[in-house]
C-alpha cells in the first residue's frame, strides 16, 4: 500500500496494486473517526479525468454523508491495517 496524495488533516489517497482507496478524516458531533473507502469504477474514472479536484469533492461528500451513504463501504480488517501502516510510515518520514 502506498500514499499517492494527501491533504493534511483531511484525507490520504492510497493505492494497492490496481485498487485505490481514500482514507477520510470525518466527524459527527464531537466524535472524530476515519473512513476508508475503495474507489469504484466511476469514482476512479472521475479521478483520472479531474484529479485532485475530484478527490476534494469526494471527500466533502464522504464527510457529509459518510454514516448514511458510505457506511457499508467503510473497509475494516487487513486492508485497513495496511492503509494505517502506510499512513503512519508516511507521517513518520515526513516529520523527521
Amino acid at each position: 500500500m502506498k500514499i499517492i496524495d494527501f491533504e493534511s488533516k483531511s484525507w490520504f489517497f492510497l493505492s494497492n496494486e490496481k485498487d485505490y482507496y481514500i482514507d477520510v478524516n470525518c466527524s459527527y458531533s464531537f466524535v472524530g473517526f476515519n473512513m476508508l473507502i475503495q474507489l469504484n469504477t466511476s469514482e476512479l474514472t472521475e479521478y483520472q479525468n479531474c484529479g485532485r479536484d475530484y478527490l476534494n469533492s469526494l471527500v466533502k461528500n464522504i464527510q457529509q454523508y459518510g454514516l448514511s451513504n458510505y457506511n457499508d463501504r467503510n473497509i475494516k480488517g487487513d486492508v485497513e491495517r495496511l492503509a494505517n501502516e502506510a499512513i503512519i510510515k508516511f507521517l513518520e518520514e515526513s516529520y523527521k
